[in-house]
């Protein structure tokens, strides 16, 4: 069996499915990317999809080779593949979808980590990621939260957004230092997990929060640029903290 994932997932070790942003006036591939360079000259990021020819191709090839694939994608912020592989994979034996319920930072570390797919489930109730300074009407237009739950919103206030296995939660702050320790409160120092940071432009507050962290719970940390793709649906400028299982 083959495991397939798309652009917005970032690892290596796994075959991807294209996805697309406008940059410069080009169509670039997200894989691509140069995030430093990208970010620090592009406010607005827009995820253009593959052509349907191209999903046909890398499926029926892997189906030719493997046997059968297992198309793995990230439950949130979206998953822009969804209709395209589940009409492909009704014309084509052998291709199966399966939907992580975790983000794509989450679902990187546990592909990276070789666990075996039935441990996907446990996987993703032990992650979590929080959102520190998401523009709530860009969350609300990509439906990141969902209706019923933008009445936990507080205008000119600070949201935290927290994702885990599938629900979503808005938790309202007066200030970045409350949001963030209203965060650190929830980590468990028992447990024993990786931290991962990721941002699209507050290289400030990231590092700022990575210290504290660090600090805080003295575990292993990763900072980085955040993919195009979750940036796309979270708005330039927000900063991502992801909890997730040692693996």
């Amino acid at each position: 069996m083959k495991i397939i994932t798309d652009d917005s997932v970032d690892v290596n070790e796994v075959e991807k499915l294209p996805l697309y942003v406008e940059w410069k006036g080009r169509r670039i591939r997200v894989s691509s990317i140069k995030r430093k360079s990208y970010f620090l000259s592009n406010k607005r990021t827009y995820v253009e999809l593959p052509y349907y020819e191209e999903i046909r191709d890398v499926l029926t090839k892997a189906v030719a080779r493997y046997g059968t694939v297992e198309v793995l994608l990230p439950l949130w912020p979206a998953i822009f593949l969804k209709r395209t592989v589940m009409f492909v994979s009704s014309i084509i034996e052998g291709v199966k979808l399966r939907e992580a319920k975790m983000d794509s930072v989450s679902l990187s570390f546990f592909l990276k980590s070789g666990k075996p797919l039935e441990e996907l489930h446990s996987f993703a109730q032990n992650s979590r990621t929080y959102l520190l300074l998401p523009d709530v009407s860009v969350l609300k237009k990509n439906g990141v939260i969902p209706e019923e739950r933008f009445k936990s919103v507080i205008t000119k206030s600070v949201n935290l957004v927290k994702f885990s296995c599938g629900v979503v939660q808005v938790k309202s702050s007066w200030s970045v230092k409350g949001a963030i320790s209203e965060m650190v409160k929830e980590i468990n120092p028992r447990k024993h997990f990786t931290i991962v940071v990721r941002h699209s432009g507050k290289s400030r507050l990231a590092n700022i929060l990575t210290t504290t962290l660090i600090s805080d719970f003295g575990h292993r940390v990763s900072l980085g640029w955040m993919n195009p793709v979750a940036a796309s649906r979270y708005g330039h400028g927000t900063v991502t903290v992801s909890v997730i299982p040692e693996v």
